[in-house]
């Protein structure tokens, strides 16, 4: 797997600061300082202005599906339609590669090759590209270029920077996070799975014994059912209140 920087925004720091402006955040703040206010308070629309173009490749089909649940960005990969795809290269998972799991990577690999054998036997017979390509496996290595906007990969690392996270993807999102805190460490250092960003874990008793913030990160449950009775209480009151405003 790999992931290059093709294009970013730059003095993007300084355009999240002119755009916060806009909705009264005081002038007399320092660019730093309201990108600061906007990331803690979760302000976080004025982010859209900063744009990341990345080329992603050694990546397989299914993970490039996993991609497209994230749909505000804009997305690029290459076409099994136009692209000859004998002898390709694909993913093999890490469970596979460990220690005692000898024959069940014997099966994938066979799998792999059987694949590949039946698709180049079919393009032989003169079978077009967008015909074989159905007997290509999910695993297929496929290139990938990603446009997405700071507010949505703030999304797309919270969701998928989680342990829980397919371990694909989860090193793809590493690899991206690595680039975009290097261009802009004031807002992404700020920026990990959902338990880190939010200072509570959403996935509550889900949440495996691998997570490294297990031990001191509450769990949301936890937290909400502190307050939930009365809360709901707040809840009931300000629906009555509708009843009044009619």
């Amino acid at each position: 797997m790999d992931v290059k920087l093709l294009r970013v925004t730059k003095e993007g720091i300084d355009l999240v600061s002119e755009g916060a402006k806009v909705s009264g955040v005081p002038p007399t703040q320092s660019a730093r300082e309201i990108v600061a206010l906007i990331t803690d308070n979760d302000y976080s629309s004025v982010l859209e202005h900063i744009y990341f173009t990345l080329d992603i490749s050694g990546i397989s089909v299914a993970v490039s599906r996993e991609l497209l649940e994230h749909r505000i960005a804009s997305h690029t990969a290459r076409s099994t339609r136009y692209k000859e795809e004998k002898g390709f290269d694909y993913y093999i998972p890490k469970g596979l590669e460990r220690r005692g799991k000898e024959e069940e990577a014997r099966i994938y690999m066979d799998a792999m090759k059987n694949a590949n054998e039946a698709y180049t036997k079919l393009r032989e017979l003169g079978v077009a590209r967008e015909e074989a390509r159905y007997v290509l496996p999910l695993a297929l290595h496929t290139h990938y270029v990603l446009t997405m906007n700071v507010r949505s990969l703030i999304n797309f690392f919270m969701l998928r920077l989680c342990v829980r996270a397919s371990p694909e993807i989860r090193e793809l999102a590493m690899r991206m996070y690595k680039i975009c805190l290097e261009e802009y460490p004031d807002i992404f250092s700020k920026v990990w799975c959902r338990g880190f960003t939010l200072g509570v874990c959403p996935e509550n008793k889900v949440r495996p014994g691998g997570c490294p913030f297990k031990k001191f990160l509450p769990e949301k449950r936890e937290v909400k059912g502190r307050f939930e009775r009365d809360a709901k209480r707040v809840i009931e009151k300000e629906l009555k209140g509708l009843v009044f405003m009619r």
